[in-house]
């Protein structure tokens, strides 16, 4: 059976975030339970290696690199923003234009509909879709 200390105490006790009462009680509990003792060494050794990791400073290629990339995603997305807005108004007038002049009911004007049709849930579904993963995205409040 798992201790229900070993899930946050471990961490709080190598932080140095314990009081010192909380720290000295949490000792004698590390001296009895063999879950929180293993956590806190198998921390530490965590702690020990990536200790050891040297961060190296980007180079100026990486960071030219970098900001290329990155308007290039500004770019593209503008791109499809712009396309996105078009295909809704072309829907917008295809369908008035079919509804005004619907007395003719033509193999054109129904394919038109179905294709409409089609576009509208396409895009319905990736707005629902990105919206879902924005409400569930845990990373979302993290700074980059």
């Amino acid at each position: 059976m798992t201790c229900l200390r070993s899930e946050i105490d471990p961490m709080r006790y190598l932080d140095g975030v314990m009081s010192p009462r909380e720290r000295e009680e949490f000792e004698r509990h590390l001296e009895v339970c063999k879950d929180c003792a293993e956590t806190v060494r198998r921390f530490e050794e965590l702690d020990k290696i990536t200790r050891r990791v040297k961060m190296k400073d980007p180079t100026d290629e990486f960071w030219q690199s970098y900001w290329k990339s990155l308007y290039r995603r500004i770019e593209r997305r503008v791109a499809w923003i712009f396309i996105l807005i078009g295909t809704a108004i072309f829907a917008v007038y295809a369908v008035y234009e079919t509804i005004r002049s619907f007395k003719e009911l033509t193999w054109d004007k129904i394919a038109a509909v179905f294709i409409l049709i089609g576009v509208l849930l396409l895009i319905i579904s990736v707005v629902r879709e990105r919206y879902h993963q924005y409400k569930v995205d845990r990373y979302k409040d993290i700074k980059r």
